[in-house]
């Protein structure tokens, strides 16, 4: 039944993107507002008169009130969202992106709930359950009770100094994944922690050998290979320095953990169960070799 199929969670904000120019912008409902008050009047709000039959107005005022007034659609990141869904509901099919960055945050994952343990001082573990309810599916990192609240934790393993610097909690779908986690545990706040650890060494060697074969020649003599690993000595220890900080004293534990705090928003899962219903309504149109 298509009713079951449930959306993930961390995929979830694409469903709430806007299609391209299809939302009404707050200087556009303002410009209705001039308009009527034109037509009515004869007169702008500045008490000038005006005129407004036999001009460009009334065809003006008409687009602004069907764009305002029309039933919304889902974006094309949205459609994609739910062939993917598609894809794996139907087809066994899961497009699973792979990257280095993806890796660490995989692999790093447990290093930083340690560092969220030491510098909040507070003992959390990795949630390991993962919960449904009627439109979604997902599984928090971290979930922990006391006595005044319900909190979830999303950690993001951030790649570099210079990515977690650059990491403001300003990813509409990291909030709305907040969101749901928050429903689905129904739980109070949602605290997204870019968290600043070490690489694991699979990957720092891995960047070490880039670097490395960037310059190798297999022409190379013994000779020319000591020299070169010699000149390539400082280069491997910038590496280390770019990507391993804990014992490095230029980082302190607490400025390698960034915070971004959401609170429950009821309205906005209203608006996301909407979305829902649009997505499984275009779910049931799709099929491997038509028109999506």
């Amino acid at each position: 039944m298509i009713e079951e199929i449930l959306f993930r969670a961390s995929g979830s904000g694409a469903l709430m993107t806007n299609k391209q120019g299809a939302v009404i912008t707050e200087t556009q409902l303002k410009r209705i507002d001039e308009l009527l008050y034109e037509k009515l009047h004869g007169i702008n709000h500045g008490g000038n008169k005006v005129k407004f039959a036999g001009t460009k107005k009334p065809e003006e005022l008409a687009e602004l009130i069907a764009k305002r007034d029309a039933p919304p659609e889902l974006s094309d990141t949205a459609k994609a969202f739910v062939r993917k869904v598609w894809l794996q509901m139907q087809k066994g099919v899961y497009i699973d992106i792979k990257s280095k960055y993806l890796d660490k945050g995989l692999y790093a994952e447990e290093d930083a709930i340690t560092l969220l343990t030491e510098v909040d001082g507070v003992f959390y573990v990795k949630n390991e359950e993962r919960k449904s309810n009627a439109n979604h599916t997902g599984e928090c990192d971290i979930f922990k009770e006391f006595p005044d609240k319900k909190l979830i934790i999303d950690t993001k393993c951030s790649w570099s100094p210079e990515t977690f610097m650059n990491s403001n909690g300003d990813d509409i779908n990291y909030e709305w994944q907040g969101q749901i986690y928050l429903e689905l545990w129904d739980a109070d706040e949602f605290h997204l922690k870019y968290c600043l650890v070490d690489a694991p060494p699979h990957l720092v060697q891995r960047e070490k050998d880039n670097a490395k074969w960037k310059y190798y020649s297999g022409d190379m003599t013994d000779a020319e290979l000591d020299l070169f690993e010699k000149a390539m000595e400082p280069i491997y220890d910038q590496i280390d320095r770019n990507m391993v900080y804990s014992n490095n004293p230029l980082f302190t534990k607490e400025e390698r953990v960034k915070t971004f705090v959401f609170y429950r928003d009821r309205e906005k899962m209203k608006l996301m169960a909407e979305r829902v219903k649009m997505a499984r309504e275009y779910y049931k149109t799709i099929t491997l070799n038509g028109k999506n």
